[in-house]
């Protein structure tokens, strides 16, 4: 996975100028369909919204999906130590990390940018 910035939950994360948290953003899966399955996206989170594109290379053309995060739910999958889902009122998103480290590095960046 190749973030565009780590993120711990520390200082370092937050813009010092702004107070907002730095842009986060990497490949993961996420689930599409039955018929297509697991599909790797380029996700980035970005001022209390995650969103994602085809590749890191189509981020020029636009997302293809995003989701505010002020009233997200992120639930770790109970069994899928490198899943998680976000939910925001009838709308969920079922992602995969590459690694539970990297599951859980996203799960923090994402309830520091709510």
């Amino acid at each position: 996975m190749s973030e565009k910035s780590s993120s711990s939950g520390s200082d370092e994360d937050v813009d010092p100028e702004s107070g907002q948290p730095v842009e986060f953003g990497g490949v993961v899966s996420k689930w599409t369909n039955y018929i297509h399955g697991w599909q790797d996206r380029w996700v980035v989170l970005k001022n209390n919204t995650l969103s994602y594109y085809k590749s890191e290379d189509e981020r020029e053309y636009g997302c293809r999906g995003s989701l505010c995060l002020s009233k997200a739910v992120i639930t770790p999958h109970e069994f899928d130590e490198c899943r998680f889902d976000i939910s925001v009122n009838d709308s969920v998103w079922y992602l995969r990390a590459e690694d539970p480290e990297h599951r859980l590095q996203w799960i923090e960046s994402i309830e520091l940018h709510k």
